[in-house]
């Protein structure tokens, strides 16, 4: 399917249930910034550390893994936790995509439901620490691998709902396979958005109760469009 195709089949999907999705968007936001609101505070730190190490007066500073894992590990925790947090959201749209629309609280708290909070947790853990020492790299390199393990989320999900057992790095490594040739792809998917995105900065964030459903709508059936059922046999 071509990205016109992806969101068209969105708007489909979500033409009648924009007030389900909608509101659940929203307070899985409203949840995740009152509960992980200083990731905010973390992240601004993060970028002033690293424009700190960047303008070091020693050379040596920028080629240390000590000083960037001891600065920039050191403020993301909360930004972990919160980014996990909002896989709930990946997993509820994903369903959604398929016919199976959560009730409220299994939509916000799917994450921890159906014995998949180890199999997503280690997993999407061990994809943070795999980005973060590609961006060691400086940012290209960790950005081309945060699309490779873009599916992990939606992999572990099909695998869990199917009842294979997912190991710790099940989800990554079939991730990988799964975007060898597509990552471009999602890149330009992803782009196709900003102009709603400075849209909805322009209506005072407001937008985003509506964009963040057809978004993650469209995500969803990205994956599915390019995986099929072969993690669901």
């Amino acid at each position: 399917m071509t990205r016109a195709e992806l969101k068209a089949e969105a708007k489909s999907q979500l033409h009648g249930n924009w007030v389900w999705a909608a509101f659940v968007s929203l307070v899985l936001v409203i949840i995740n910034a009152i509960l992980f609101g200083p990731s905010i505070n973390a992240t601004l730190k993060t970028v002033n550390d690293m424009n700190e190490v960047m303008g070091s007066s020693h050379p040596e500073s920028v080629f240390n893994p000590g000083i960037w894992a001891g600065r920039l590990l050191g403020n993301s925790g909360t930004g972990f936790l919160s980014g996990f947090f909002m896989l709930s959201m990946v997993i509820t749209f994903l369903a959604f995509t398929e016919g199976r629309k959560f009730n409220f609280w299994r939509s916000i708290f799917s994450v921890f439901t159906d014995n998949r909070f180890i199999p997503e947790l280690i997993n999407y853990l061990l994809s943070n620490i795999f980005q973060f020492l590609w961006s060691l790299l400086l940012v290209i390199p960790g950005l081309i691998k945060s699309y490779s393990y873009a599916m992990t989320p939606y992999i572990v999900s099909d695998l869990v709902d199917s009842g294979h057992e997912v190991h710790a790095t099940t989800g990554i490594t079939e991730s990988r396979r799964l975007m060898n040739g597509h990552k471009w792809e999602l890149f330009v998917l992803d782009l196709s958005f900003i102009g709603w995105i400075i849209l909805a900065w322009l209506t005072l964030g407001i937008g985003f109760i509506w964009l963040i459903p057809y978004e993650q709508t469209t995500k969803a059936n990205f994956y599915r469009n390019l995986a099929g059922d072969q993690f669901r046999q």
